[in-house]
């Protein structure tokens, strides 16, 4: 088997439009497909990385992702380049998202750790942030 990548990763959201304002305004995506049949759902995109985000409004997702998260490793993880990872930080700060951890130094390079409204937990990560 050869596959080519990752598609897309999909994400359960209480409030499509709130998530959708979240990784639109803050993260930067764009909105490449909406679709409303079945469970209300968009595609977005940034770079080279597409997420799904399904409307699940009586899914009770924080006490899970908080055991996968916390207890475990479950994250969503974006790259950034070395010398865009400052700003990157002080936008998020500005845009008054809450910084859970970070920056902090991993392998050579560096992370920050926050959650989306619904408490994805999400990382911004940059290689050799020296070389920046």
């Amino acid at each position: 088997m050869q596959l080519k990548g990752i598609h897309h990763i999909a994400l359960n959201v209480s409030d499509l439009d709130r998530a959708e304002r979240f990784y639109t305004d803050v993260l930067g995506f764009s909105v490449s497909h909406r679709f409303s049949k079945g469970l209300r759902h968009i595609m977005l995109k940034t770079g080279n990385a597409a997420i799904a985000l399904f409307e699940a409004p009586d899914l009770e997702v924080k006490e899970a992702m908080n055991l996968l998260s916390e207890d475990g490793y479950l994250h969503l993880a974006f790259e950034a380049s070395a010398a865009d990872f400052d700003n990157i930080v002080k936008e998020l700060q500005t845009k008054n998202v809450k910084i859970d951890s970070g920056p902090v130094k991993r392998g050579d390079g560096k992370s920050l750790y926050f959650n989306d409204p619904d408490d994805n937990h999400l990382e911004i990560h940059c290689d050799n942030p020296s070389s920046s």
